[in-house]
């Protein structure tokens, strides 16, 4: 595929239906031409993202800008309920405003309008627009007499105390203009109406502040796609969580139980919104609709109870009718909420959904149904399900499991079970699992003979692959351990390291391998960890390692951190390397895994394929120099310089001692004193190194003798080991 082709937005799209930025492209061309021509696309962008505001809003806007409102009403029927998206909110306000202005009723649907968003998305923070496009509205109403002015005032007065109540984004701006605007109307009743608002204001913008710290990064805007596992998605993932978990703590200190859910509630649906394709999301939102409404009947509010009933159902119809439409879980969970409230019909209809969908495998679906018709009508009604699973081509060899199982525990009918499994084997003698489950039901009968029976038919046919027996050898070796003579169980032995041979023919085998499974029993092994990776156990298993208790001297393999990968590796061997493999190697467990990167910061020594951190005492060093930032030039070629250093002679100049002690033109006893004197006056010894000062002090003859130059000359040397201004003082005022 060339590239322009790939850089192509339809062609990206048919090889990623979920790639937002090509959809984004697509629909900046196609908000250009007329929708008439542009509904097809239209459509599919919302087909495929069926909870995203932005092209909900998108697609209506186009048709209103052609005047299309019967085709806005409908859209809007589609969405609106649904999807609680702040804009899309917006845009149907508006959408009121621009149809409904001319009306005679105008002011009637505007109000409704408005009453309706409120309730929707009037929890929103960002709903501050909504509040104060509503209470200038409320004041433009005329109102003739005093009645009507009275009845105004009180609606305006409701919905400032409603949104003083509510945490959201520029609350402060609201408080300033309810307070100018009750002492506009009464002063008196003002100061007392504004003291009692004024702790749900402050409370409010408390919860706010809050809100703003739980939601720093989290993209509100982003589109419900299939998770990939990318770092992105985990973080907000957790900030979604976080902030959910934090709602459900009441920091507003609600006293109305309701309240606090619908809060509650809201957040979830706001994470729906970016998070539709994770299952666990809409199950904990189920769930806690589900307790809410318990908790409201028991309180006594039977109306509210029910209808968070009501938004339950709601919300596992828009799960399994939309983008959760192929999740077992969400349909498991939606029929036991409905078996809950003896809603039987409808559990049927919802299994029946679910195996409507031709490409799932019904195998689990076909389980589930025969315990609820076991729990609901009782076990006979329960074969009418097996047998109908049997008919159908997809259904695998569980649903023969479960229905034994049933007839066994629930029927008490050994012999039926019995029956079923053996018209099991018939159909799934390749299926290693069922041979497995018919053997450990046998067993468990005490059926020491029907089971070796079922061995022998399984082990001995020709649809079953080699390298699929393999278990079920090991499975008979240790039925016949259990049950059997020592005769039968070496025999047992010698046909399964046949099997082992077969089935593993690259692997260099011995008999210790395969022994060690006579005499094991669930943990407990005859061998200790090392004496296992010695005999190659753990590499015949295809484990690393075998963990136990009764593994005295084992070592823990780490999963995480630096040792994980030498773990993996076989760094944690020591001597049983040695005894293994003849000679010593190297000891890795303190290696650090290699990471590759594809941006390589100046941080990181690059090599082929990846980048290493440096050396420590490298990277200390690093750490203490001035970033790169701060240099400005001149740059210099550091490998040339170092050439030029390297391969300069300096001169050689040298001053032999004459027999007068003269060195050079100066005498041998002038240079010293002069030498002590800089080293004792200068305030830095260290400068004794850059001063030139010392070629222009006068000479002069000493007086002294060398003792006393010696002398001297250990004072400086004294004070040279200090910084410390004071010592320095005091040497000079000793001498």
């Amino acid at each position: 595929m060339s590239g322009l082709s790939m850089r192509n937005p339809e062609r990206r799209i048919e090889t990623n239906p979920f790639d937002v930025d090509a959809w984004n492209l697509l629909l900046r061309e196609h908000q250009s031409r007329p929708i008439d021509q542009e509904r097809d696309f239209y459509e599919s962008l919302v087909k495929q993202f069926p909870n995203s505001g932005r092209y909900w809003k998108a697609y209506i806007e186009h048709e209103l800008r052609s005047k299309n409102f019967e085709n806005v009403e409908k859209l809007f029927s589609r969405c609106l309920v649904s999807v609680l998206n702040i804009d899309l909110w917006k845009c149907y306000i508006h959408y009121v405003f621009e149809t409904k202005g001319q009306r005679d009723q105008y002011r009637e649907e505007m109000a409704k309008a408005y009453d309706f968003a409120l309730e929707k998305v009037g929890m929103d923070v960002q709903a501050y627009s909504i509040f104060t496009e509503y209470i200038a509205f409320l004041k433009k109403v005329p109102a003739v007499g005093q009645y009507a002015e009275n009845q105004r005032i009180t609606a305006v007065r409701k919905i400032y105390q409603k949104a003083l109540a509510t945490p959201m984004h520029n609350l402060e701006l609201i408080w300033n203009d309810y307070c100018t605007y009750e002492k506009a109307i009464n002063i008196t009743l003002a100061e007392k109406l504004i003291a009692e608002r004024g702790k749900e204001y402050q409370n409010a913008r408390r919860v706010e502040k809050d809100l703003q710290q739980m939601t720093r990064g989290l993209n509100r805007q982003a589109v419900s796609v299939p998770p990939k596992g990318t770092a992105t998605e985990f973080k907000q993932v957790e900030l979604w969580k976080n902030l959910i978990a934090w709602e459900k703590t009441n920091p507003l200190q609600t006293e109305e139980y309701g309240q606090h859910a619908r809060r509650v509630v809201y957040t979830y649906e706001q994470s729906l919104l970016c998070l539709g394709y994770y299952p666990d999301i809409w199950y904990e939102a189920a769930m806690f609709l589900q307790e809410a409404s318990h908790t409201l009947d028991e309180k006594g509010d039977v109306k509210m109870a029910q209808v968070l009933k009501l938004e339950t159902i709601s919300l596992y119809e828009r799960a399994i009718t939309g983008l959760m439409k192929e999740s077992k879980l969400l349909y498991f969970a939606y029929a036991d909420f409905q078996e809950e409230h003896k809603q039987f019909e409808a559990v049927k209809n919802i299994y029946d959904r679910l195996l409507g969908i031709e490409h799932i495998n019904p195998t689990l679906t076909y389980v589930q149904l025969m315990r609820f018709i076991r729990r609901s009508e009782g076990p006979n009604n329960a074969r009418l399900v097996f047998k109908r699973a049997r008919e159908d081509k997809r259904t695998g060899y569980q649903v023969f499991v479960a229905a034994a199982l049933l007839e066994y525990n629930c029927m008490k009918d050994k012999e039926v079970a019995i029956r079923v499994f053996k018209l099991g084997l018939k159909k799934y003698e390749n299926e290693p699992e069922f041979g497995l489950a018919y053997a450990d039901f046998l067993s468990n009968l005490n059926e020491d003979n029907n089971t070796r029976v079922v061995f022998e038919r399984i082990l001995t046919s020709s649809k079953l692959p080699a390298d699929k027996s393999i278990r079920i050898w090991d499975r008979f070796l240790d039925f016949e351990s259990c049950v059997g003579d020592l005769a039968s169980i070496l025999k047992v032995e010698k046909r399964r390291k046949t099997a082992y041979e077969e089935a593993q023919k690259d692997q260099t085998m011995n008999h210790s391998m395969l022994v060690i499974d006579r005499y094991k029993f669930m943990d407990l092994m005859p061998c200790s960890g090392e004496q296992l990776k010695l005999i190659g156990y753990n590499a015949l298993k295809g484990t690393e390692s075998i963990a136990g208790p009764s593994f005295v001297g084992s070592k823990n393999v780490p999963t995480h951190g630096p040792q994980a990968a030498s773990a993996i590796m076989g760094g944690a061997g020591g001597h049983a390397d040695v005894a293994r493999y003849g000679f010593p190697r190297p000891d890795i467990s303190q290696m650090i895994p290699f990471k590759p990167r594809v941006n390589c910061t100046a941080s990181f020594h690059p090599v082929p394929g990846g980048v290493f951190p440096p050396p420590q005492s490298v990277a200390h060093l690093m750490s203490l120099l001035p970033p790169p930032t701060c240099f400005i030039g001149p740059f210099i070629n550091v490998e040339l310089l170092c050439n030029m250093i390297n391969n300069m002679q300096l001169p050689n100049v040298s001053y032999p001692k004459s027999e007068d002690n003269m060195l050079g033109p100066m005498l041998e006893q002038d240079v010293k004193k002069d030498m002590y004197q800089l080293l004792a006056t200068t305030s830095d010894p260290s400068a004794v190194v850059r001063s030139s000062a010392l070629s222009d002090l006068k000479r002069k003859r000493g007086d002294s003798d060398d003792e006393e130059d010696y002398s001297h000359l250990g004072a400086v040397i004294g004070s040279l080991g200090s910084r410390d201004a004071y010592k320095r003082r005091m040497n000079k005022k000793n001498e």
